[in-house]
Parts: structure tokens; C-alpha cells; sequence
């Protein structure tokens, strides 16, 4: 963590060489502030993205399970066949349901919000560098 001095107003007005190396470093510590928030930023939004491929690959694979069947030879399945099929229909479920919860997790306005909250902050807070 890097202990910036503060910037005092009675500084500014003299604008002494001390004060524009002080100002420097805040300005650079405003800037690696920011790149780290874009940084953040992307990552939560590569993270969304990844959630969402994720949530289709595993409903893809809860589709399969509950369509799987055993081709019969003879007349029925085996106990055997049946307690697969039953177990891979019982599995689909609990994949399906996972996924309407995270698709509730992703529909919460909630889940949004730190993103929008950071672009916000880093929108309102610009501060115009001094040369």
C-alpha cells in the first residue's frame, strides 16, 4: 500500500516543486487505481461469460441424461438397466435445477450491481491531470 502525503489546498496556491512531485504521485497512484478497476471489471465480466458457456454445456448434458434409454433385449430392461436409467433421469434433475438457480442468481439485479457500481465511481470520479 503506497502512503500518498496529502494534498493541501495552501500547497496548491504556492505550487511549489514539492507539491507538483506529491501531486505527481497521486496522479499516478489514480491511474494504477483505475487500471486495476478495468482490470476487476473485465475479469467479472469474463467470469459472466464463462458461467453462462458453463450453464449451456450443463444443460446439455441434463438433456442427454434424461433422454438416455437402454435398447431392450427382449421384452423389458433389467433391474440393472433400470436403476441406470432411473439414476441418470435422477441426476438430469439435479442439474436442471442448479441451473434455474443460478439462472436466478444471474437474473438478481443484486449481481449487477458492483459492476455498475464500479464503472459509476471511476466515471464520476475523473480528475483531470495537471501538467
Amino acid at each position: 500500500m503506497v502512503k500518498l502525503q496529502p494534498l493541501e489546498f495552501i500547497d496548491c496556491l504556492i505550487d511549489s516543486p514539492d507539491f507538483r512531485e506529491n501531486l505527481n504521485k497521486h496522479e499516478k497512484e489514480l491511474e494504477k487505481t483505475s487500471q486495476q478497476i478495468k482490470r476487476i471489471i473485465k475479469e467479472i465480466k469474463d467470469l459472466l461469460a464463462a458461467a453462462k458457456s458453463l450453464s449451456r454445456a450443463q444443460r446439455t448434458l441434463s438433456k442427454s441424461l434424461k433422454e438416455f434409454n437402454f435398447e431392450c433385449i427382449g421384452s423389458t430392461q433389467t433391474d440393472d438397466e433400470q436403476v441406470i436409467a432411473d439414476s441418470l433421469k435422477q441426476f438430469s434433475k439435479l442439474i436442471s435445477a442448479i441451473e434455474e438457480e443460478r439462472d436466478n442468481m444471474f437474473s438478481q439485479e443484486q449481481f449487477l450491481i458492483p459492476t455498475c457500481t464500479i464503472n459509476n465511481f471511476r466515471c464520476s470520479s475523473t480528475v483531470p491531470m495537471i501538467k
